[in-house]
Order: C-alpha cells, then sequence, then structure tokens
C-alpha cells in the first residue's frame, strides 16, 4: 500500500493547526485593539463627575504586553511558515511517488481532478477509480 499519502495527510493536518493557532492569536489581537477605537456613547453606564481619563491605546498595549500577543504572532508564524516548508516537500515526494495510490490520491486531493479525468489520464476504468479513492479514505481513517 502507498504510504506517502498517509504522511502527507498527517503533515497538512498540522499544517492546518497551526493556521488555526495563528488566527487565534490574530483574532485576539484583532479584540483588543478593537477596544481601542472610539465607541458610541453608551447611557447604560454610570455617570461619574470627575475621576481619571482611561487611554484606550495604552490599556491595549499593556493588555498585549502582559498577553504576549506579539510574541506568540512570531512564534506562531515560524511554525506555520516550517510547516508549510514540510508540507510542500511531502508534496514533491507525493508527486514523484510511483505508488498508483499515492498518485491518484495526489491527482483527486491535490490537483482537484475528477474521478472520470484521473481515469481518462491513466487508462483506468471510472469504477477502478473510485473502488482506490474508497480505499485511500479507509486508510486515512484508519491512521486517524
Amino acid at each position: 500500500m502507498g504510504g506517502v499519502f498517509i504522511d502527507y495527510e498527517i503533515y497538512k493536518c498540522k499544517y492546518l493547526e497551526i493556521q488555526s493557532k495563528y488566527n487565534e492569536i490574530l483574532t485576539e489581537k484583532e479584540n483588543l485593539f478593537t477596544k481601542t477605537q472610539p465607541n458610541a456613547i453608551r447611557y447604560d453606564k454610570e455617570h461619574v463627575q470627575g475621576g481619571t481619563y482611561g487611554n484606550g491605546f495604552d490599556e491595549y498595549l499593556i493588555a498585549k504586553e502582559h498577553d504576549r500577543i506579539d510574541e506568540r504572532l512570531i512564534e506562531a508564524r515560524q511554525l506555520l511558515e516550517d510547516r508549510e516548508r514540510l508540507l510542500k516537500l511531502k508534496e514533491k515526494e507525493l508527486r514523484e511517488s510511483k505508488d498508483k495510490m499515492d498518485l491518484i490520491y495526489c491527482m483527486r486531493y491535490v490537483d482537484n481532478k475528477r474521478p472520470y479525468a484521473i481515469a481518462r489520464s491513466l487508462n483506468y476504468s471510472e469504477s477502478q477509480i473510485y473502488r482506490i479513492l474508497d480505499k485511500i479514505q479507509k486508510e486515512i481513517r484508519r491512521r486517524e
């Protein structure tokens, strides 16, 4: 059985995980920044005379520093770039594989070709392609 497509799936999942984490940190930063923007007047707050004026941007900087958002973003970006590099190397290995399952996986899930197009280019029947795609999916689920 082909094995490169399994490794590719694992690399792809790890890449998507770090992409999601990067997005979460970015959203956290965005939410903090949004708090610095002028708001409409709120009438539901208790009105207090005097007191100190709070600078929203200073609060943003303090919260950003406290939560280490910029450091975490840099780390996540570096991880994302490393994962992307590994994924591209595995894709190259997948494309160079001579195994028919790797080849069909690549054509279907990386290149997004339809089963009938894969069948025509490999000189297989369409039903044969569907059977192989089914085996590929079972193998991927078995490894998860």
